[in-house]
């Protein structure tokens, strides 16, 4: 199992993966696209709040594209099987 960790945006942009070798660092994503990333994944876990039926896969129907493609440019593990992102 690998753990991709999303979180602090300082001037490398990067991520971070826990596996079974420990906890690397993976530098080279844009800052303001990190940002966004982030954004984004926030608006997934918030959409999880939503009782109206319909209203939150609608809410995340275009942000899950945005992240699919995101993800799959600049995390290389994300297509892999047993990967978890956390943010």
């Amino acid at each position: 199992m690998r753990y991709i960790i999303i979180g602090n945006q300082g001037s490398d942009a990067g991520y971070w993966v826990l596996d079974g070798n420990g906890l690397h660092h993976v530098g080279g994503w844009g800052v303001e696209q990190l940002r966004e990333v982030s954004a984004a994944l926030n608006i997934m876990r918030e959409a999880t709040r939503l009782k109206t039926p319909g209203l939150a896969e609608a809410a995340t129907k275009v942000v899950t594209e945005f992240l699919s493609k995101q993800l799959s440019s600049h995390v290389k593990e994300a297509g892999t099987q047993g990967v978890v992102i956390l943010a």
